[in-house]
């Protein structure tokens, strides 16, 4: 993977392009295997359908949402580590969801592979440090 691939590179594309609502834009740069695990609603998605599903479903549920990435850690050249915070209102406006976003984003031929969410920095860390299968 050279330097314009990098996972830190890709990440950065795939931010921008879901910061203006550009799915179609994101695709390419996520492998069609993904799997997105949200353990928060013990959700998985997979695969390019999963990820449009995912948006679907977040944009139903949240009637505004800002998310910020304020850190991201190279683990190796193939992960990353997210760390943020995620601010979302529903349609009604009554309810409100303020929690840090934390992920571990796993790349593999400079397309996303994996991103799993985690409640903590400390758990995310644990789990980058765990050994894993090859992401290729």
């Amino acid at each position: 993977m050279g330097a314009s691939r990098s996972s830190r590179a890709v990440f950065s594309r795939l931010w921008e392009a879901y910061g203006h609502g550009r799915l179609d834009d994101a695709l390419p740069l996520i492998h069609p295997d993904c799997v997105l695990r949200v353990l928060a609603s013990d959700r998985t998605y997979r695969g390019h359908d999963g990820v449009r599903a995912g948006m679907v479903e977040f944009q139903k549920a949240w009637k505004s949402a800002t998310l910020t990435s304020d850190e991201v850690i190279e683990v190796d050249a193939q992960t990353i580590i997210v760390i943020g915070y995620v601010t979302a209102f529903d349609h009604s406006g009554a309810r409100l969801y303020d929690a840090p976003l934390v992920w571990v984003a796993v790349f593999s031929e400079g397309r996303l592979l994996r991103v799993t969410s985690y409640s903590t920095r400390a758990e995310a860390l644990a789990a980058a440090a765990e050994p894993r299968p090859e992401a290729d």
